[in-house]
């Protein structure tokens, strides 16, 4: 059977699957905010989010999701900065799954105009970065700065835009002065699989065996900028190898 052929008996299980997320999205949307609406808990709406949405979608894709090294993740309310390769648009999803406490993901400022999921964003205080503005993007990041110092921890994709090919890109250097101003630690997360479950081009899901695996936090203090981002992404490299994935080019960090 050629693979166009495939492609079109896919056809009817994706539009179905793109009915179920946009529905179920909007039933879950409501009750996972009333717990921040109401009582101003944002970590509960963060857990309602994680244990429904979430893996209901992964579900949805016909997918499944194992990870490692979690005993690698701080304790609630130690100050971190999660940082994780980006494959895919799901790369949010699985992230979440992935993190057990209520992260603040530092994104880009176009997301906050999406409906649903950019009101999600702008009520659970995520960190919008418009890139092509210096000005937005140093206030971002210092509102990165006092997510840091309130205790929380920040998630986000240093490569800033999604890979092509699976091997992990170079690295933006914005978060890794926040992280190293605060003294927080980073924490690097390789993610397999997920360009399968949702590719970058299309909305072609297919089922995945989706992996993660969590590293040991690499200290801030005491290095340079560019030591640090070189220490950061070879670590993620050499996670995603482990997992099954293409690594990267450890000569081109940045």
């Amino acid at each position: 059977m050629s693979q166009r052929v495939k492609d079109l008996l896919w056809i009817p299980v994706n539009l179905l699957q793109l009915l179920w997320l946009a529905a179920f999205t909007g039933i879950m949307f409501v009750p996972s905010l009333l717990p921040a609406l109401v009582a101003a808990n944002r970590e509960a709406s963060f857990t309602f989010g994680r244990a429904f949405w979430a893996p209901v979608n992964m579900r949805a894709g016909l997918s499944t999701l194992t990870v490692e090294g979690r005993e690698h993740l701080p304790p609630p309310g130690a100050p971190c900065v999660v940082m994780l390769n980006h494959q895919s648009m799901i790369d949010i999803i699985v992230s979440w799954m992935v993190i057990d406490t209520g992260p603040r993901f530092v994104g880009k400022r176009i997301l906050g105009f999406i409906p649903v999921i950019g009101w999600f964003c702008h009520l659970m205080g995520m960190v919008m970065i418009d890139r092509s503005n210096r000005k937005h993007a140093i206030a971002s990041l210092k509102k990165a700065n006092t997510v840091l110092h309130n205790g929380r921890m920040i998630v986000c994709f240093p490569e800033g835009t999604r890979t092509s090919d699976g091997r992990i890109l170079p690295f933006k250097k914005g978060v890794f002065i926040v992280a190293m101003e605060t003294g927080a630690p980073i924490v690097p997360i390789a993610m397999e699989g997920c360009a399968t479950l949702v590719p970058l081009t299309g909305w072609k899901p297919r089922p995945a065996q989706v992996r993660a695996k969590i590293g040991a936090p690499i200290s801030t203090i005491g290095k340079s900028r560019d030591a640090l981002i070189e220490e950061v992404r070879n670590a993620i490299i050499d996670l995603n190898v482990e997992i099954g994935g293409k690594g990267g080019d450890k000569s081109t960090p940045f």
